[in-house]
């Protein structure tokens, strides 16, 4: 008797479900258009999604809690982002797990990008957020 495998995996496959090949590259590419930076999604953000995003920042170690925690607190605030019914708002919750695009039909997410590219958009959240956004 023959052995035959159980699981039988092209070797493209193999190499997307172990990180290997091009084609991560091509769904994340797919993911996120070139033409739309993620700091170009950050500046047209609302200001209930921005204070998403500086959660975002700081519960993953990309922003400093002690300096990006006040302006989330501040936009919160102004933004009515967590109302007191805890209803909710939308745009903070996709702020949140990191959405960068909701409603575009692929919802680019900062898990999309690279580690130092999200500092790079976790640096600029801060920075738009410092300045009263």
């Amino acid at each position: 008797m023959s052995y035959r495998p159980v699981i039988t995996l092209p070797a493209m496959t193999l190499g997307i479900l172990f990180g290997g090949g091009m084609l991560p590259a091509m769904a994340r590419d797919m993911a996120m258009p070139p033409s739309a930076t993620p700091q170009a999604m950050i500046d047209a953000a609302p200001g209930a999604r921005l204070a998403g995003y500086l959660n975002f920042c700081i519960e993953n170690g990309l922003a400093d809690h002690a300096g990006a925690t006040p302006l989330m607190n501040t936009l919160i605030r102004s933004t009515g982002a967590v109302p007191p019914d805890e209803h909710g708002n939308m745009d903070y919750a996709y702020g949140t797990v990191g959405v960068l695009q909701p409603g575009s039909g692929n919802m680019p997410r900062m898990t999309d990008l690279d580690i130092p590219a999200r500092h790079d958009a976790c640096t600029h959240a801060v920075k738009k957020a410092g300045m009263g956004a």
